[in-house]
């Protein structure tokens, strides 16, 4: 399994929910960003981060244990809007089948979810 390959079927599935896709504006590979740096980006979407691919292979087949992140961005004034989208992806994704062309599915399990403020935007906070 590819990184590339794990990353669409997951994005598959998200695109698929549509009470998700009814609560964000996008869920994206690279946002795109506005040309001027006052303007806004249209929130709430959702972001891949990183990935971490572990080889699982045994003596007759080829295997693989992924840990991926979804990154949440919100402008809301809480975390309330972040959340309510986390409990959507949650839903999307936990123990749902996902489809591959190289790879046997075995199982998807969201592991954790964290929330917080993001200060490194100066004039408007970003929930994540």
């Amino acid at each position: 399994m590819l990184a590339d390959e794990l990353q669409d079927a997951i994005r598959a599935k998200l695109e698929a929910d549509v009470a998700l896709v009814a609560a964000v504006t996008g869920i994206w590979v690279d946002v795109a960003q506005p040309d001027l740096p006052e303007a806004d980006s249209a929130f709430p979407y959702l972001t891949f981060g990183e990935d971490q691919i572990s080889n699982w292979d045994t003596k007759t087949g080829n295997g693989a244990s992924a840990v991926c992140q979804i990154d949440i961005w919100s402008r809301s004034n809480n975390l309330i809007e972040a959340k309510e989208i986390g409990k959507l992806v949650y839903r999307a994704l936990h123990k749902g089948a996902l489809t591959f062309a190289t790879a046997a599915h075995v199982s998807t399990v969201v592991e954790s979810q964290a929330y917080s403020n993001d200060q490194t935007v100066k004039q408007n906070v970003v929930l994540h």
